[in-house]
């Protein structure tokens, strides 16, 4: 079964980067650009975890994240947040607006995949 994962990053280096990552790992990769688009992009695309930027335009990782939570058809999906973010509190903070895990950029191949991997074995309840 293909991994089907969900990237918001409205960075284009980023992005790319991700998909760099994970695309030979067997993933399917859709990417937007912010938390609208993506609001979007899940009208069409059923991703098994979704990757989110913190920091965006329009709409940002947080208003994402609840937007998510908010709905009964999305409210399990597993989410990532990838960010700069590293005070001591941001962790936390993301975890309690609905994220379920935490990469700081930069991140290396392996540590991504392991964090998705992780949060696919063990889903939210």
């Amino acid at each position: 079964m293909t991994v089907k994962v969900l990237v918001v990053e409205d960075d284009r280096d980023y992005r790319m980067i991700i998909e760099d990552y994970l695309k030979p790992a067997g993933m399917e990769v859709r990417a937007a650009t912010n938390g609208e688009e993506a609001l979007e992009l899940l009208k069409s695309f059923d991703p098994d975890i979704a990757l989110v930027d913190w920091m965006m335009p329009r709409m940002d990782g947080e208003a994402f994240c609840r937007a998510l939570r908010a709905d009964p058809k999305r409210s399990r999906l597993p989410i990532l947040m990838v960010t700069v973010k590293k005070e001591a509190d941001d962790q936390a903070e993301a975890l309690h607006f609905g994220a379920d895990g935490f990469i700081n950029k930069p991140f290396k191949p392996e540590e991504l995949r392991s964090r998705i991997q992780a949060l696919l074995r063990n889903p939210t309840s």
